[in-house]
């Protein structure tokens, strides 16, 4: 037990709910209050293991402050909340027990919201946040929020916001369109608006939005006049670093048109690499056929010896032979080469 949970007004906390028999009796009948947050129960309390529960501080109607066991209400979504936190709680009325619906916000702030009615401090003078967590407030703030924006933020600079680009409104993201569009944006990040630049990482969904990527290499020509304003759906992933494994099976990569790859140094698509290769290969079969020519008439060709009236095969007949030998190994490797590469071609 720390110096804030020492208390012998403190339930003991397992698993399965409270112990030491129904302790909520003495609670009154209220059915909603504000709880500020003393304590959070995570895992290594005996045999009590995190699920979200936490100890607030409420006010009963007779004005007496109690402390309270507080579980999430919904056990699927919900945000922790930490010690110096408001949350607004419920409790059921057959049973007596508390559970918290949300965490009481404080404007702008997400990493730490110090709002409750009697701040704990720790012996150094800092706020008491918990065990474990370290506060940021000055780092991680909120979003900048739009009208109709469905937002889903982390203490932490993740987020996801569901948006729409709108014609009566200025945006990052703009609609080619005069009408209304989707966008999602999933990111790690600290600035109130998603940024490629300064963000860690992001996905972003849109729909026609014109998104300026800040790509560090050129795009072939073709494609280069798209690359900030493509007018229809594209799934943009930028990070420091893209890694894609496959554990037991293959990684898919399928395109109607091209797939370019481009580097600081290498700008090219996928078919045009294909061709020209295709049509490289074509040029080094003729060139082999021309030496293989070359080596057999070579091979075969003889020259009058001088006094003796006769004539003989050159002393590099044997070269001209192995050279000729080794056209016809080179053409097979060629043919099949080709046969592989003409494989791969869509039909």
């Amino acid at each position: 037990m720390s110096k804030y949970s020492d208390s012998e007004n403190f339930p003991d906390i397992s698993v399965g709910g409270l112990k030491g028999g129904n302790k909520q009796q003495s609670f009154n009948d209220s059915e909603s209050a504000i709880a500020s947050i003393i304590r959070v129960l995570s895992g290594g309390d005996g045999e009590y293991r995190g699920v979200g529960d936490v100890i607030g501080n409420i006010m009963t109607d007779q004005r007496n402050l109690i402390n309270i066991n507080l579980s999430p209400m919904n056990p699927h979504l919900f945000t922790i909340p930490l010690p110096n936190e408001k949350v607004h709680c419920i409790k059921d009325g057959k049973t007596g027990n508390w559970y918290y619906t949300g965490i009481v916000s404080k404007k702008g702030m997400v990493n730490h919201m110090l709002n409750a009615n009697n701040p704990i401090y720790k012996p150094d003078g800092d706020p008491y946040t918990g065990e474990t967590f370290v506060s940021l407030p000055r780092s991680v703030r909120s979003l900048d929020l739009y009208e109709g924006d469905v937002v889903m933020q982390g203490r932490f600079g993740q987020s996801i916001r569901f948006s729409a680009a709108n014609p009566t409104t200025t945006l990052p993201w703009v609609s080619p369109t005069n009408s209304i569009s989707p966008i999602t944006i999933i990111r790690n990040g600290y600035l109130p608006v998603e940024d490629f630049e300064t963000d860690s990482a992001g996905i972003w969904l849109t729909s026609n939005q014109h998104i300026e990527i800040p790509l560090q290499a050129d795009l072939p020509p073709n494609l280069q006049s798209t690359q900030d304003k493509y007018s229809a759906g594209q799934v943009i992933i930028m990070s420091d670093r893209l890694v894609l494994g496959s554990k037991t099976d293959d990684i898919l990569l399928s395109s109607k048109k091209t797939i370019a790859l481009c580097t600081q140094v290498w700008v090219h698509e996928v078919d045009t690499v294909l061709d020209t290769l295709h049509a490289l290969i074509d040029e080094v079969k003729k060139l082999s056929t021309e030496v293989k020519t070359q080596a057999m008439v070579s091979s075969q060709q003889t020259f009058p010896v001088p006094g003796v009236g006769s004539t003989l095969l050159s002393v590099q007949a044997p070269r001209f032979s192995t050279s000729f030998q080794n056209t016809i190994r080179i053409e097979s490797s060629l043919s099949q080469l080709k046969t592989n590469i003409e494989a791969l071609k869509q039909k």
